[in-house]
């Protein structure tokens, strides 16, 4: 075990010598709560670290605390064990199933057993399109060979994370003030664990991404981590902020069989429902308006109310522009195919009928997520749209190409792209590390028109619903290895490419526009997707 991780655990149950680590024994470390017993397990890669599951950050969000922000977790007596997975936080399963509780503010914090701390940190934000998600998902076990302690997150979901009444009745963005919650518990207690509170860097895939840019810009993360990696989502996206949300939480309650516009009545309705009532009926919450729109999330972020507590206030693109957001070193770009995911949502590849509907109500579906102040704009923009990646007027199955681009380009591309332009316009920002995913290999699924979205993920964690082991020598497993080592440097040293590091990861700036394309190898160019990028920057801007 190594020496400062050893000193730092009280390591009653677990009697070790420094060489000999002792495999499926309890190790014991006192937090600010009381004490937790975890265990040593083996990694995938046959590498023994300590493990402690189930650690509560916050106390359970149950009764009059359901939809309120996060109280900070209670203490106990004793010993507590933290040797088992949490449930996941309550959420729907093929729309009208449900899994998970809701008590779910727990963690997990994975620790290196031989690598000399202080240790850099990752906390990491599960996906799910802010409807699911668990810790258990992204597995520690490559950054654990790097000396990298990891913290997996999880937060409420849905409708119980994200509901609001548009007023002070339920602001909204629990779910979010719950990341804040575990990022504070993170930096009360990780050093009891051998970790750094100083080298926090934050993270996650898609809703998780969009989750960390929001902390950015949040000020009530400021200060509560150093840098931040994001996979394929930003806060400015079309689906970062839902509009008008107490329309879905008045609606949500009509569904349930009960009809008022007031906040108050509605909010002591739901309190009486049971959880799983609130997560199983978002498929009556969208108007056939919106059915009929590009894939719409239901639940997302939302603009709250200037209360005290309030996570965002603002809309993400006005905060950027005007410099209110966290001078921290960004890792942060897309994949070829991050469009195939609302491709597949809406089986425009499938279904010749849907694929239709699109192209006959092309205006109506794509001009409410183009980020233009008016309606006449929005159109207007949206037949452009249209003539530039499809430049007829019937879109057929021979266009999959072009739908995956223009998706992939909404949605995550350039969002990206114009985040990172924006911040660059700052000269005090820190730097960002913009990079383009686009491996092909068949470990990753069909990747016929792109790399599917959020894939890079699959590259630097196990992933429980995508376990990928791969010969270190094949070309994955050098990829893997390769990422893992420039992630790794990073949330150590805030820059992929500290001295020795041989692939030369410059950050963006708006005179280069450098960005990191991936495939097979590490390539630094320059202007991703020029012509698209500049038709949007041009036509659609930020």
């Amino acid at each position: 075990m190594g020496t400062h991780v050893q000193m730092t655990m009280i390591a009653v149950a677990c009697v070790v010598s420094l060489l000999a680590p002792c495999l499926a024994q309890d190790v014991l470390v006192t937090v600010q709560q009381g004490t937790l017993r975890g265990a040593v397990v083996t990694s995938v890669l046959g590498t023994p670290y300590i493990s402690f599951k189930g650690v509560p950050y916050a106390q359970p969000p149950v009764g009059s605390l359901r939809f309120q922000a996060p109280q900070p977790a209670a203490s106990w007596e004793g010993v507590r064990d933290a040797l088992e997975q949490s449930e996941m936080c309550m959420q729907p399963v093929s729309g009208v199933y449900h899994v998970g509780s809701e008590d779910c503010l727990y963690l997990n914090v994975h620790v290196p057993m031989n690598a000399s701390g202080p240790l850099p940190v990752l906390a990491w934000i599960p996906g799910g399109g802010f409807t699911n998600g668990a810790s258990s998902f992204n597995g520690p076990d490559f950054f654990i060979e790097e000396g990298v302690i990891v913290v997996s997150l999880q937060q409420r979901v849905g409708a119980l994370g994200l509901l609001s009444t548009g007023d002070d009745v339920v602001p909204g963005n629990a779910g979010m003030k719950d990341i804040v919650m575990a990022l504070r518990w993170v930096q009360q207690n990780i050093a009891a664990f051998g970790g750094d509170p100083d080298r926090v860097t934050v993270g996650g895939e898609s809703a998780g991404a969009c989750s960390t840019s929001h902390l950015i810009i949040s000020p009530l993360a400021d200060g509560l981590f150093r840098a931040a990696i994001l996979h394929s989502g930003e806060a400015v996206s079309s689906w970062g902020v839902g509009a008008d949300p107490a329309v879905r939480a008045f609606r949500l309650g009509e569904a349930l069989g009960f009809s008022t516009n007031d906040s108050r009545e509605l909010l002591e309705f739901l309190l009486a429902q049971d959880a799983a009532d609130l997560v199983t009926h978002d498929d009556q919450l969208l108007s056939p308006e919106e059915e009929a729109q590009l894939p719409l999330l239901v639940w997302m972020p939302v603009i709250e109310p200037d209360v005290e507590g309030a996570f965002i206030t603002e809309w993400p693109a006005t905060a950027l522009k005007e410099g209110r957001f966290s001078r921290v070193p960004v890792i942060t770009g897309f994949t070829s195919g991050d469009g195939l995911e609302p491709v597949s949502r809406k089986q425009y590849l499938d279904d010749a009928a849907a694929l239709q509907q699109l192209s006959d109500s092309f205006v109506a579906a794509v001009s409410p997520q183009l980020h233009l102040p008016t309606p006449q704009q929005r159109e207007e923009a949206a037949l452009k749209l249209r003539d530039f990646y499809f430049g007829h007027e019937n879109i057929t199955a021979s266009d999959a190409q072009a739908l995956v681009d223009m998706l992939t380009d909404l949605g995550f591309g350039e969002p990206v792209d114009s985040t990172v332009r924006v911040v660059a316009n700052h000269t005090d920002a820190a730097p960002v590390y913009y990079y383009l995913f686009d491996y092909r290999g068949e470990e990753l699924g069909n990747t016929t028109y792109g790399t599917p979205h959020a894939t890079q993920s699959s590259v630097v964690f196990y992933l429980q619903y995508l376990p990928i082991l791969a010969d270190p020598e094949s070309t994955f497993g050098r990829l893997r290895s390769t990422m893992t080592r420039l992630w790794t440097n990073f949330i150590k040293y805030e820059t992929p490419s500290p001295e020795g590091e041989e692939i030369v990861w410059e950050p963006f700036d708006n005179s280069n526009l450098h960005y990191l394309h991936i495939t097979d190898t590490f390539e630094l160019k320059q202007n991703v997707y020029k012509e698209r990028m500049d038709f949007w920057h041009q036509n659609i801007p930020l």
